[in-house]
């Protein structure tokens, strides 16, 4: 109950406000979405990046773990369930979890700011290896995937920071007037993602239909995956924070990202959007207890 109070119970609420905002007012928020990922989130990736940059063991360890769950899902919902119904559905709501948005602030009230730079080596390895690997299975097009990949702000913000980072380069010696207002938007970021998330939700189209597969499908992203990247943890060896975050980043509800992509390859959008939202307000409790039991 601690663990929901004081670090779950603080993000939703402010997730909360973004949701009835985006309730009281129409419009697809598009501005609201690119100012987001182009600078809040971008700077979030930088900093996080440049400060805390991850040593090669560590990257790997993550790399490999996620390339395990990443051969689950396939193995199980492209090859054995490949022609049953929603198999898509479960693919790619089991890939696409919300380890940016919501898995950021989670693991900044959770752990600090060295548990958000493990979130953001989380990030870069499960966004690069679903955005290619994952996309090209469904759409036989690798090269288009990767193309569509390297229009994200988010891969260019981690090299930047990480090879400044290794150099030594710090961006608190940028230039004053630079390093202030890094300063400044790095401030406001984590806040205005949590904000901008609800208000995202607030946009989700709620429906009905299927309501076991969505059930199911939000239950397989909450609880199968990170019982994987626990099992994974073991065998790749991480201790401590490492295997703290991968675990509680594998636990992270399904993005919204995956309506935009269900949309675009015409794979039941609107039933995606369910498991979104079920998934993302059933995580509420499930998160809470993936961090207890990591804490104890």
């Amino acid at each position: 109950m601690d663990v929901f109070l004081n670090v779950i119970l603080p993000v939703f609420l402010v997730v909360g406000s973004g949701f009835i905002v985006g309730k009281i007012f129409k419009g697809s928020g598009e501005i609201f979405s690119k100012v987001t990922l182009w600078v809040f989130s971008s700077v979030v990736t930088f900093t996080f990046m440049n400060e805390n940059p991850p040593n090669t063991s560590d990257l790997m360890k993550y790399l490999w773990g996620f390339i395990a769950i990443f051969a689950y899902n396939l193995v199980l919902f492209r090859w054995i369930f490949r022609n049953k119904e929603n198999s898509d559905v479960y693919f790619l709501t089991s890939l696409f979890g919300n380890t940016g948005y919501l898995g950021y602030p989670v693991l900044g009230s959770a752990f600090g700011n060295v548990g958000i730079a493990y979130g953001v080596m989380y990030s870069f390895v499960s966004v690069t290896l679903v955005n290619t690997f994952g996309i090209a299975f469904l759409i036989k097009d690798f090269k288009k995937s990767v193309q569509n990949l390297l229009k994200l702000p988010f891969i260019y913000s981690i090299v930047l920071g990480m090879g400044l980072g290794y150099m030594g380069i710090h961006w608190k010696n940028f230039p004053k007037p630079i390093s202030a207002a890094i300063a400044d938007i790095k401030g406001a970021a984590i806040p205005v993602i949590m904000v901008f998330l609800g208000y995202s939700l607030s946009k989700v189209r709620l429906t009905k239909e299927n309501l076991v597969t969505m059930t199911l499908a939000s239950l397989h992203r909450l609880f199968i995956i990170p019982v994987i990247a626990l099992v994974m943890s073991e065998l790749l060896g991480m201790r401590g924070l490492l295997r703290s975050v991968f675990i509680v980043e594998s636990a992270m509800p399904t993005a919204m990202n995956v309506v935009v992509i269900s949309s675009a390859l015409n794979k039941k959008p609107d039933l995606m959007s369910s498991v979104v939202a079920i998934s993302t307000a059933i995580s509420a409790i499930t998160i809470s207890v993936w961090i207890y039991i990591l804490r104890g």
